[in-house]
């Protein structure tokens, strides 16, 4: 059973989830084919180029990973919220550990191999191996444990899925998961704020301070001559970084529970639709205009904007904004998100170097439908097997 089953069995049905999963992840594919089919003369990659409104869109694609992270703080918090509602004790960490395990690491196991036994070898030669076996050893193990995001040695995936860093940022948080969501059960407001002190102070520090961490990593690297810049970029990607976002989520989670028991009256679902309309004009100018709006403390606007549509999409009545998210193409794209966004990028890093022969308006098309079928076949035949056990 998956999170999802398992808080369908809890709270029921929310369709609205599978869209904004499908937007997530074609949100960074279009990201990751923009950065890197520019100069190969796309002209699906020109036409958002020369677009005022696409181009600044797509190029904070990145943003779709925001939005998976208050997606998986909003789902999987639930049942924590739902067992204290009704009485019950809080559910198992032992059997939310093993849904977890069985939901994300197959998946990503398969694609792993993947990128070792196909993808290094299309890229770099059969013989990739021979040139720093230690690397490529070092990066099986750090990856195999979800803790490729830790050093600048493995946090880029050997430069060929560096989408994975936030596999294991997801993986770091759902071990706290049942030692975190009971304080937001009880303490609700207080968790929130104490998780935002926390991103905050860790961005302050990454910014100026953990002297003794870069060092560390720094000492670490040696052999490679990591510079402190790449040191502080590979810690402003660590879990306290994004602890808001999750925060977010558990506490969005929170909020539709009440929102669905109490039905409230068309004036606040009016206001929630004011706040989202506002919410979405302040993320297009950090997108578009200023993407420094409050200095230091920029961060946190894409995040919270994002929150504030999320809620919007699932307490929404409109049928055809519920139609749009609970069924048809998004919502498909939405349940195979999870090996889209596994293979996504090595798939690209493949196709631009051996499909260049192909016609170049057909070159994007024919990428995208081989991206879909090889996430439908992970989804059907390797996601699905252990989701069911």
């Amino acid at each position: 059973m998956t999170a999802a089953e398992n808080v369908r069995a809890e709270v029921g049905e929310i369709g609205p989830l599978d869209g904004l999963r499908g937007i997530a992840v074609a949100w960074v594919i279009a990201f990751h084919v923009y950065a890197l089919r520019a100069k190969l003369g796309d002209p699906w990659v020109d036409l958002m180029a020369s677009s005022r409104f696409l181009e600044p869109v797509v190029g904070a694609g990145y943003l779709g990973v925001d939005l998976f992270f208050l997606i998986s703080g909003f789902l999987l918090a639930l049942p924590w919220f739902v067992h204290a509602a009704q009485g019950k004790p809080a559910p198992a960490a032992l059997g939310f550990y093993a849904r977890r395990v069985r939901r994300i690491v197959p998946a990503y196991y398969v694609q792993i191999v993947i990128l070792f036994v196909v993808v290094l070898p299309l890229l770099r030669g059969p013989g990739y191996w021979r040139s720093d076996l230690y690397v490529y050893l070092y990066n099986a193990v750090a990856h195999a444990f979800f803790l490729h995001n830790t050093t600048p040695l493995t946090s880029g995936s050997m430069e060929v899925n560096g989408a994975l860093w936030t596999l294991a940022v997801e993986a770091q948080f759902y071990i706290l998961i049942p030692l975190l969501v009971p304080l937001f059960v009880r303490w609700t407001h207080a968790a929130l704020a104490a998780c935002f002190a926390l991103a905050a102070l860790w961005h302050i520090g990454v910014d100026s301070g953990l002297d003794g961490i870069v060092t560390a990593e720094m000492v670490l690297g040696a052999r490679w001559g990591w510079p402190e810049l790449i040191v502080r970029y590979l810690l402003l990607h660590q879990l306290p970084s994004y602890l808001a976002h999750f925060a977010l989520g558990i506490v969005l989670g929170h909020a539709w529970l009440r929102w669905r028991a109490a039905q409230p009256p068309r004036v606040e679902e009016a206001l929630v639709s004011v706040a989202a309309a506002c919410a979405l004009a302040v993320l297009y100018r950090f997108m578009a205009i200023d993407g420094r709006m409050l200095g230091e403390l920029t961060w946190i606007v894409a995040p919270l904007c994002l929150a504030i549509l999320l809620f919007r999409a699932v307490t929404t009545r409109l049928r055809f904004v519920q139609r749009l998210l609970a069924r048809g193409p998004l919502a498909s794209l939405g349940r195979i998100s999870y090996s889209a966004y596994l293979y996504h990028l090595p798939l690209l890093l493949a196709w631009n170097a051996h499909a260049r022969a192909l016609p170049a308006w057909a070159s994007l098309p024919l990428y995208l439908a081989a991206l879909l079928a090889l996430s439908w076949i992970s989804w059907r035949f390797v996601e699905q097997p252990f989701i069911k056990k």
